[in-house]
């Protein structure tokens, strides 16, 4: 989800706006994750009891966007990572320049302090943002995962795609496989990255219905997670035994699928989507950040305690628009400084190469 994920996975040179906007929306969709579940937490049995709209807005806001990553990895595999050098450098530049920055200015304003563990947070060497190492390790993999694509037979290729969910959504699922980790993994990319491929490969009989038929899946996937998992503990009185917010929850996979399928679908080019999808994981990293990723969280715990419930998310919704602009904004700078970095060493290497070839010549005369 990321540079690479902008700037060296797709197939053709131009982008293609139906996908940027996927990606946008995918992204604003990890923003409310965050604001949500994340931060004020799934509603308790006695939330869903004594406050049942704000429980049940707090549950459907998440089955909405719990399709968030999975959507970001399935438009890799759709389109084939194919890792470079400068890929794979412009996403950690990306990744050090808003981490980096970010860390800086909470030292300054003092919701920060100076110490090693705040440093690693730089680089991404905590706990925190996970995405971006099971990311980078599935761009690692890649040239493996491509191999097999072009070199399987489509039998093999169906069969073992039918044997990683068969065992993901029932022993990941139920927990059963705790290094699955509930799709927090880098071996729930490599499926998601490979169930793309194959689809986009042999376009199977059920991945070419209307737009139609995906989108009212997508919202068939909404609507049993939200009335599943509010109406069963209010009727119960008890949880449910696995959670239907996990990455490798089916109904989340299917989920995610559909609206990528929707959105191939929609053909439409818009110089402004373009623009800002270029810069969407800058999103991530800004609110994300282990400098930025508390403040994130304590800000929708005070105001979700503040504020009634409409009017919460209301302002929620004003928020995490506000800080999407400000990202891609923001990203645009980068950007900047990002070509001006990479355009020097990209001088000194040729440079270097051409020093290179005249000393073997000399020498060899």
């Amino acid at each position: 989800m990321a540079s690479i994920l902008n700037n060296t996975i797709l197939e053709k040179k131009e982008r293609l706006s139906n996908i940027e906007l996927l990606r946008i929306i995918a992204m604003f969709l990890i923003l409310i994750v965050h604001a949500d579940y994340f931060s004020i937490g799934a509603p308790t049995i006695g939330d869903i009891q004594k406050e049942p709209v704000d429980a049940f807005l707090r549950v459907f806001f998440e089955a909405i966007s719990i399709v968030c990553v999975n959507i970001f990895v399935l438009i890799s595999g759709w389109f084939g990572i194919k890792p470079t050098i400068k890929g794979i450098s412009n996403f950690i530049f990306q990744s050090l320049f808003f981490l980096t920055g970010l860390y800086i200015i909470t030292l300054i304003i003092g919701t920060s302090e100076l110490s090693i563990r705040g440093i690693a947070g730089c680089f991404f060497a905590t706990k925190l943002n996970w995405f971006i190492k099971a990311y980078l390790l599935l761009y690692i993999l890649t040239p493996v995962l491509n191999a097999f694509v072009e070199t399987a037979p489509k039998a093999t290729f169906k069969y073992v795609l039918i044997g990683f969910y068969t065992f993901s959504c029932t022993y990941g699922w139920i927990n059963a496989a705790q290094f699955m980790c509930d799709g927090y993994t880098t071996l729930s990319f490599i499926g998601l990255y490979l169930l793309a491929r194959y689809i986009k490969i042999y376009s199977p009989t059920w991945s070419l219905y209307k737009t139609n038929v995906y989108l009212l899946i997508y919202v068939g996937c909404i609507m049993f997670v939200t009335l599943f998992d509010f109406m069963f503990p209010y009727l119960i009185g008890k949880r449910l035994p696995y959670s239907l917010f996990s990455y490798i929850c089916p109904t989340t996979i299917i989920g995610a699928l559909s609206l990528l399928l929707c959105f191939t679908k929609i053909k439409f080019k818009n110089k402004f989507i373009n623009w800002c999808g270029i810069s969407c994981f800058a999103v991530f990293l800004i609110h994300a950040s282990p400098s930025t990723i508390f403040l994130y969280k304590n800000l929708f715990i005070y105001l979700h305690a503040e504020l009634p419930v409409i009017i919460f998310w209301m302002v929620t919704f004003v928020i995490l628009s506000s800080i999407f602009i400000i990202a891609i904004l923001i990203d645009k700078i980068r950007i900047l400084a990002w070509n001006i970095v990479y355009k020097k060493i990209e001088q000194k290497f040729n440079r270097f190469i051409i020093d290179d070839k005249v000393g073997l010549h000399r020498y060899l005369c």
